[in-house]
């Protein structure tokens, strides 16, 4: 029995898969990252630093991922 048909009888007795997209919005992580620039730039070195920790928050709760507006 290959991989292929395993998994089809999986779906057939209702199991269920939790698929994780493990892509970033470029367009989203992009804002960000120039708002920090901008932020580094005018010497707010403590309010980039903490942009910066919310960012990487953002990126491992998924608010930052593919498909999102």
């Amino acid at each position: 029995m290959s991989l292929r048909d395993t998994v089809k009888d999986w779906l057939k007795e209702g199991k269920e898969f939790k698929v994780k997209n493990p892509l970033c919005s470029k367009r989203l992580v992009n804002k960000n990252l120039s708002q920090i620039l901008k932020l580094l730039e005018e010497d707010s070195h403590y309010i980039a630093k903490e942009r910066i920790k919310f960012l990487i928050d953002d990126i491992d709760n998924g608010n930052l991922d593919a498909g999102k507006l």
